[in-house]
């Protein structure tokens, strides 16, 4: 991506912006082997095994309401509860499967804060960051190994295939994190071969997008992207300061546009 001066000021300004937001928030500590989580389930706090094969993964999940990607544990009980959570746009170390065709999985009933309960399936993470093993569900991340992470630098389409004229469209908006696979040029344009999340897609729903609508330069747009989203989905932030990372995010977008 070319880099102008006014781009190059926003994501400074979005960095300071980042400094001072993690200088206000406890550092995240690895839970210690046998500590509890909030929600009652003993964690695991060990390094991958030796043996066991890990393959990075992009966390795909976010919304509106500050969610992102979660983490479970097992309680005593076998069931998962919540014990953690990381941005979309991050990366995830899935363990492979025993027979090595896929990842390790399995079915499992979720425990709701509420005391509600249902069964679904989890795989089986491990968060390099805290160095502790956790579950995760699959629609949250993807499954094909060394995808790149990326965002939506302008709202743009995703498209089933490259044929435009018969494919299927989705709408997705500047600032969305997306699994960038591979670049590939049909009839002179240049895609991406994406994958996104999707509600009731394993792993990420399949597509492409125009390129010039990707970036995977994680220093000056992801990062950025990741921080202003925090910034303005969290509870405790100033209304000065959420203003500033909104005009902010306005001028990374128009530099976004102006590349």
């Amino acid at each position: 991506m070319k880099r102008t001066t006014r781009s190059r000021a926003v994501c400074a300004t979005l960095a300071l912006l980042a400094a001072a937001l993690l200088a206000g928030c406890k550092e995240k500590q690895a839970p210690a082997a046998g500590a509890k989580s909030d929600a009652g389930a003993t964690l695991s706090a060990a390094s991958a095994p030796a043996k066991r094969q890990l393959r990075r993964q992009v966390s795909l999940y976010s919304d509106k309401d500050g969610n992102n990607t979660p983490l479970y544990a097992e309680d005593k009980d076998g069931k998962m509860v919540w014990a953690d959570e990381i941005l979309a746009g991050e990366y995830i170390y899935a363990y492979e499967s025993t027979d090595r065709t896929g990842l390790e999985e399995k079915t499992a009933v979720r425990r709701l804060a509420n005391g509600k309960e249902e069964t679904m399936d989890f795989v089986h993470v491990h968060d390099y960051y805290t160095d502790v093993d956790y579950w995760t569900r699959p629609i949250f991340i993807t499954r094909l190994s060394d995808m790149n992470r990326a965002v939506v630098t302008a709202d743009s389409y995703i498209y089933s295939s490259t044929d435009l004229v018969n494919a299927k469209t989705t709408k997705v908006a500047a600032g969305t994190f997306v699994a960038q696979l591979r670049s590939e040029e049909v009839d002179g344009i240049p895609f991406e071969l994406i994958y996104y999340y999707d509600w009731n897609t394993p792993y990420g729903k399949e597509g492409y997008i125009k390129s010039d609508a990707l970036s995977t330069d994680y220093a000056d747009d992801i990062l950025p992207a990741q921080v202003a989203q925090a910034l303005l989905r969290a509870k405790d932030v100033k209304p000065f300061v959420r203003d500033g990372v909104m005009e902010a995010m306005g001028e990374l977008t128009e530099a976004w546009r102006n590349k």
